[in-house]
């Protein structure tokens, strides 16, 4: 809508990601959010934290999936989306809480370091598979061929038949394959 208010923030998650189901078969994952300012002292010229505002993130669709899978308790995260401001009343007081509608979602880098994965789709991709959440250190890519997302977690195939399903799965979507080819590599 055009009377949005985009915003983005920086922060820790303060508990684990929660996911629902909706009534119409999608997901929505919420989570809270702390964001502290920073402040500079000049007389000091040190810094120091100002005060913590937190937030309540909802996440919907596919994006609602990958945080449920990438985002745990206390990672420093970055989060664009839509502001929402909910009122509602306890204990006979009218009481207000920011909400964000996120459309994006990451690792804040500055803090630390991050893998970036693809999940799996089609109907027969689970939700949240842990074995995409293991943290192996020895990858299937190491021997020689690439990792197989058909085959599962530790199987290998060559990069040709991967590429030869890409061609296919991209034939049957209708995208001509040098599209495909050129936003997807094959290897990393």
């Amino acid at each position: 809508m055009m009377n949005d208010t985009y915003i983005t923030l920086v922060g820790n998650v303060t508990a684990d990601p929660r996911q629902y189901d909706c009534n119409d078969g999608s997901r929505v994952t919420s989570l809270r959010l702390a964001s502290t300012r920073r402040v500079f002292d000049r007389s000091s010229q040190t810094w120091h934290d100002g005060e913590t505002t937190f937030y309540a993130v909802r996440c919907y669709r596919s994006l609602a999936d990958n945080v449920a899978r990438s985002i745990k308790l206390g990672q420093p995260i970055v989060v664009h989306g839509r502001l929402r401001i909910r009122s509602y009343d306890r204990d006979g007081e009218r009481r207000f809480t920011a909400e964000v509608e996120a459309t994006s979602v990451g690792h804040d880098l500055r803090r630390g370091v991050s893998t970036f994965q693809r999940p799996q789709r089609g109907p027969a991709s689970p939700a949240f598979d842990q074995t995409a959440h293991s943290s192996d250190s020895g990858d299937a890519r190491d021997a020689g061929g690439a990792a197989d997302p058909f085959l599962g977690a530790g199987a290998v195939a060559p990069a040709d038949a991967i590429a030869a399903v890409r061609a296919e799965q991209a034939s049957a979507a209708g995208v001509p394959w040098a599209a495909q080819a050129s936003s997807e590599p094959l290897a990393a």
